[in-house]
C-alpha cells in the first residue's frame, strides 16, 4: 500500500527583471514568506524546493511542476506557495469557456505566468493527488471608476481601503497600473497573446484529475500588502498556526478565520477537480490522511467568491459560533444628493431618501464596519462630497441559538442551579407581593376606572396565536423597521432560533389572563405586569443579538408620534450619536425608556462580552434594568448554586461600573415564565430581558394611576414633559427594596416594588432635576478622545484623515468589540475625562489598539501619531 508523500515548491520574489516590468517597485517581504513556507513544509515532512527572485522564472516553475506531476502518485500532496506581485492580462475567451475577461497572473522574474498555465500544469497530475496552493499576491483592477450614470460606491470603498493601507506604510503587491500598461504594450502581442490563444477554448477545470484547493490573499479585483516582515496573508497563517485549535482546521476554516482577523483585502478560497472527502475534512497541509486517494466525484471551480460556513461539532458551536452579519453603514450628506449612486459589486443600497443612504456591505463583517466607514467617507470627500458615515449595527458574540434565547425550549422546567427551587417556585412568582408587587399594583389601578397608558414594545416582534398575547395589543399601529420586510407587520418568525424573544418579553410586559391548564396547574390570572395598557409592538431587529441603532431611533420617533409614554426594550448594543439624539427626543416628549442593562456569560462564547451596563441603558435618561434573583440576591455567578454546561445556565446579568448605575433598577430573573411556541410557557425565562418588562410595566402602572395629578402639576405641558419621566423614576427609585447589603453595586437604586411606588405619589418640581443629555453622557468621552487626536498630528502621511470625533467613537466601540478590552470597558467611568487622557497616553494601551484586528488602519495611524 502506497504511503502518501508530500512535495512542495515555494516561490518568493521581491525583485523581478526590470527589462520585462518597466518601472516596477521592489517588495520587502515576499522572499521572507517563501522562506517561512519552506520551513513550515519541512516541519510537516514535505520534500521541498524553493525559487527566489531571479531563479523564479516561468520556465523553472513549470519545469518543477512537470517533474512533480511525473513523480507523484495517487494519495500524494503538493504544497505550492507564491509570494510576489500579481497582475491581470485582458483576454478574449469565447462564451462558454469560464466567462473570464482577464487572466490572473503571477509576476515571475522573466514574465507573467497565466492562471491558465497553472491549470494546464495541474492537469498532468494523477487521479487522486492533492494540490494546495497558497497565493500571497494580488490581482489588480481599476479601483475607482466613473460610471456613466453615477458613482460606484463599491469602487470608492476599495480605493479608500487601499489608501488606508498605504497610509500605514504597507507596500501593495499589486503590479502598478502604469507597469501593467507598459507590459501589455511592449509584450502583449509577442509574449502573451500566443499563450492566451493556446487556452482560448479550454475550460479551466477540464480533465482535472487532481483535487486542488486555492487559498488566496484577496479577491481577483483586490490588492494585498507587504507587512513589516511578511505579507499580511502569510502573517495571518503564522498566527493561526500558533493556536492548537487550528491544528485540525480545514482549508475553509482557515480562510474564514483570516477573514475575521482582517477583512480587507478579503481572502478567497476555491476548489476544483477531484473530490476527496477526507481531504475536504482534514487539515489541508497534512500529508498522511485516511483514504487520501479515495475520489468521490469531481467539482468545477467556483469563479465567484462563495460565502464560507464552518462545519463545527455541537461543542465547538457552543464555544466558537459567531453571527456572520454584514456591516451596514448610514451615509448622511451635508447637502441633498444631486447625482445617482450605484452600489457596485460589493454593496447594496437598502434605502435612499434623498439626503442619506443606508448601505449593506455584502462582504464586510460587522466587526470591521469602521474601516469601511472611514474609507468611504474619505473617498466621498475626495470627490467633493461632504458626508458623515457611521455603522448602524452592533452584534452580540454569543450566537449559538441555545445561548441567545432566555429559556430551554426542550425543557419547560426551572434552571436548577438558580432559585427558586422547583419545590418553592411556581409560574408567576415574580408578580407576587414578596417580589415585584405587580399584581398588587394592578389591583390598585383597577379601582381607578378609565386609567390608561400606551407602551411601545421594541423587540423582535410577536408571534400570533399565543393565548397570553396582551388583551389591548395595538395591531393597527404595529410596525416593523427591519429592511426588506412589510413595515405594517411586527411579526416574528417562529423558526428564528430564539423561540420568539419578542413574544417572551411582550407577555411579561402586558400578558393576558391564563388558566392553570396553561401553566402546569401552577397559576391563573394576568401573567403580564401591565395588561391594561395599549401596547404597540415594534420589530426593530430579526434577532435580539443584533442591535440596529437606526431602527431603534426610528422606533423611538414612531413612539413619540403615537403618544406612547413608556418604552420597553430588552436589547443592548453600542452607542451612536443617532441613538443619543433619539433618546433625548423621547425623554423631552415625556417617554420613560426602560432598557436591558445587558447580559454576559461566564463560560462559552458569551464570555466574550463586557460585564457592564451597555447602551442605551447606559444613558442617564434611560432606566437600566438589572437582575435580582428569587431570593433578592444579584443575578450573578458569584451567587450561583452550581454549574451545568448548557444553554442559559451560563447566562448572568450585567451591572456596573458605579458611574452607569445611577439610573439603574433591578427586577426579577431568572426562572420567570417565558411564553413559548413549543410549550405555552417555560419556567426558565432569564437574562435582563425578563427584568426589563417588569420595570416598564411598573412605570406604566404608575403613570396610569397618577395621570390626574401629573396633569394637575403641569407635567404634560410642552417643554415640561421631561418632569413626568423624572417623577416616574423618582417614585420607582424611592420605593425600591434595598435590603441586600450591596444593593447600590448590583441594583443601582434597589429592586422594583411596584405597589410601593404607587404609594410614593408624584414629586414636586422642586424635587426633580433634568438628567444630563444623552449626547453629553456619551460624547463627553468621545470628544475627549477626539480632542486628544486633534492636539497631535493624526497621520504621519499627508493623506486626509477622518474627523477626530469619528475616530473617538470608533475607539469607544472598539472597547466593546475586542475581547482584550472588555475588562477595561466594564470598569471605565465615561465621565472621567482625566482617566481617559491617561489611558490614551499609556504605551501599553496604544500597543493593544495597534494589535487589535478590529481597529481600522485610520485609528491605528492616529494612535501611532499620538
Amino acid at each position: 500500500m502506497h504511503m502518501p508523500k508530500g512535495y512542495s515548491l515555494h516561490i518568493g520574489l521581491n525583485n523581478v527583471d526590470a527589462k520585462n516590468y518597466p518601472g516596477v517597485p521592489a517588495l520587502f517581504a515576499a522572499v521572507n514568506d517563501a522562506v517561512f513556507w519552506a520551513s513550515f513544509a519541512a516541519e510537516q515532512g514535505y520534500k521541498g524546493k524553493s525559487l527566489h527572485n531571479e531563479a523564479a522564472t516561468a520556465e523553472a516553475v513549470l519545469d518543477i511542476l512537470s517533474g512533480y506531476a511525473r513523480d507523484m502518485q495517487s494519495g500524494d500532496i503538493l504544497l505550492l506557495t507564491y509570494a510576489g506581485h500579481g497582475s491581470q492580462l485582458q483576454n478574449e475567451k469565447e462564451d462558454g469557456f469560464d466567462r473570464e475577461r482577464n487572466d490572473q497572473t503571477w509576476c515571475l522574474y522573466n514574465r507573467e505566468l497565466l492562471d491558465d498555465e497553472l491549470f494546464d500544469a495541474f492537469r498532468a497530475f494523477a487521479e487522486g493527488t492533492r494540490i494546495v496552493v497558497v497565493s500571497d499576491s494580488c490581482h489588480s483592477g481599476t479601483m475607482v471608476r466613473a460610471l456613466p450614470d453615477g458613482l460606484d460606491l463599491s469602487a470608492l470603498l476599495e480605493e479608500g481601503l487601499s489608501r488606508s493601507m498605504a497610509a500605514r506604510g504597507m507596500r501593495s503587491r499589486k503590479l502598478p497600473l502604469e507597469v501593467e500598461q507598459a507590459v501589455a504594450a511592449r509584450f502583449g502581442n509577442s509574449v502573451y497573446a500566443p499563450l492566451q490563444k493556446k487556452y482560448q477554448k479550454t475550460a479551466q477545470a477540464e480533465n482535472m484529475k487532481a483535487s486542488v484547493k486555492l487559498l488566496a490573499a484577496c479577491q481577483d479585483d483586490q490588492t494585498t500588502y507587504d507587512g513589516e516582515k511578511n505579507g499580511v496573508f502569510t502573517e495571518a497563517f503564522m498566527e493561526l498556526f500558533k493556536k492548537p485549535a487550528f491544528k485540525k482546521a480545514t482549508a475553509e476554516t482557515f480562510i474564514d478565520e483570516i477573514r475575521e482577523q482582517y477583512y480587507f483585502p478579503r481572502p478567497n478560497f476555491f476548489q476544483y477537480g477531484a473530490i476527496i472527502p477526507s481531504f475536504d475534512r482534514s487539515f489541508p497541509f497534512t500529508i498522511d490522511i485516511p483514504d487520501a486517494a479515495v475520489v468521490k466525484g469531481h467539482r468545477a471551480p467556483e469563479l465567484q467568491p462563495q460565502p464560507l460556513r464552518r462545519s463545527l461539532s455541537a461543542e465547538e458551536e457552543w464555544d466558537q459560533a459567531k453571527v456572520k452579519k454584514n456591516a451596514q453603514l448610514l451615509v448622511e450628506f451635508d447637502t441633498p444628493l444631486t447625482g445617482p449612486f450605484t452600489g457596485g459589486g460589493d454593496m447594496v443600497i437598502l434605502e435612499n431618501d434623498g439626503s442619506s443612504l443606508l448601505l449593506e456591505l455584502k462582504n464586510t463583517p460587522h466587526e470591521h464596519a469602521w474601516s469601511a466607514a472611514h474609507a468611504l467617507q474619505q473617498q466621498l470627500a475626495a470627490k467633493g462630497i461632504q458626508a458623515s458615515v457611521e455603522p448602524v449595527l452592533s452584534v452580540t458574540p454569543a450566537q449559538d441559538k441555545r445561548a441567545t434565547r432566555e429559556g430551554d425550549i426542550n425543557n419547560p422546567d426551572y434552571i436548577p442551579e438558580w432559585p427558586p427551587a422547583k419545590a418553592e417556585g411556581h409560574i408567576g412568582w415574580h408578580l407576587d407581593d414578596a417580589h415585584s408587587q405587580l399584581l398588587k399594583a394592578q389591583r390598585a389601578l383597577q379601582e381607578r376606572p378609565g386609567a390608561h397608558v400606551r407602551i411601545a414594545h421594541l423587540d423582535t416582534g410577536y408571534i400570533a396565536g399565543h393565548v397570553a398575547l396582551p388583551p389591548q395589543l395595538d395591531y393597527a399601529n404595529q410596525r416593523s423597521f427591519v429592511k426588506k420586510e412589510d413595515g405594517s407587520q411586527a411579526v416574528d418568525k417562529p423558526d428564528s432560533g430564539q423561540d420568539g424573544h419578542g413574544l417572551g418579553t411582550l407577555i411579561l410586559l402586558a400578558g393576558n389572563k391564563v388558566t392553570k391548564a396553561d401553566t402546569f396547574d401552577e397559576y391563573e390570572g394576568y401573567i403580564g405586569g401591565m395588561p391594561f395598557a395599549d401596547v404597540i409592538p415594534m420589530r426593530i431587529s430579526e434577532s435580539v443579538v443584533i442591535m440596529n441603532d437606526r431602527n431603534f431611533s426610528a422606533a423611538l420617533d414612531y413612539a413619540i408620534e403615537k403618544g406612547c409614554e413608556v418604552v420597553s426594550m430588552s436589547m443592548a448594543g453600542k452607542p451612536s450619536n443617532r441613538m443619543a439624539q433619539a433618546v433625548n427626543r423621547a425623554y423631552e416628549a415625556g417617554i420613560v425608556i426602560v432598557s436591558a442593562a445587558s447580559n454576559c456569560w461566564y463560560k462559552g462564547t458569551g464570555a466574550l462580552l463586557p460585564k457592564c451596563v451597555m447602551y442605551p441603558a447606559a444613558f442617564e435618561r434611560v432606566i437600566a434594568a438589572t437582575g435580582a434573583m428569587y431570593d433578592h440576591q444579584p443575578y450573578d455567578v458569584a451567587y450561583l448554586r452550581g454549574q451545568r454546561a448548557i444553554s442559559t445556565q451560563y447566562m448572568q446579568g450585567s451591572w456596573g461600573p458605579a458611574s452607569r448605575m445611577t439610573r439603574a433598577l433591578a427586577a426579577y430573573t431568572p426562572n420567570t415564565p417565558w411564553a413559548s411556541t413549543h410549550h405555552t410557557f417555560l419556567r426558565s425565562g432569564g437574562g435582563t430581558s425578563s427584568a426589563t418588562p417588569q420595570v416598564a410595566a411598573a412605570a406604566a402602572l404608575w403613570i396610569a394611576y397618577h395621570r390626574a395629578e401629573l396633569e394637575a402639576k403641569g407635567y404634560y405641558q410642552p417643554g415640561r414633559q421631561w418632569l413626568k419621566v423624572e417623577a416616574v423614576r423618582h417614585a420607582l427609585y424611592k420605593s425600591a427594596y434595598t435590603g441586600f447589603p450591596e444593593w447600590k453595586k448590583y441594583y443601582g437604586n434597589g429592586i422594583l416594588r411596584a405597589y410601593d411606588a404607587l404609594q410614593a405619589g408624584v414629586a414636586d418640581e422642586s424635587e426633580l432635576s433634568m438628567s444630563p443629555s444623552a449626547e453629553s453622557s456619551l460624547f463627553g468621552i468621545v470628544e475627549t478622545i477626539g480632542a486628544f487626536f486633534k492636539r497631535r498630528k493624526l497621520f504621519r502621511s499627508s493623506a486626509p484623515c477622518p474627523p477626530a470625533n469619528a475616530l473617538g467613537l470608533e475607539l469607544l466601540h472598539l472597547l466593546q468589540t475586542d475581547p482584550q478590552f472588555f475588562a477595561l470597558f466594564s470598569s471605565l467611568n465615561l465621565h472621567d475625562t482625566t482617566a481617559m487622557e491617561m489611558l490614551l497616553n499609556d504605551p501599553a494601551f496604544q500597543e493593544q489598539v495597534l494589535q487589535s484586528p478590529y481597529a481600522s488602519n485610520y485609528l491605528k495611524e492616529a494612535v501611532l501619531a499620538a
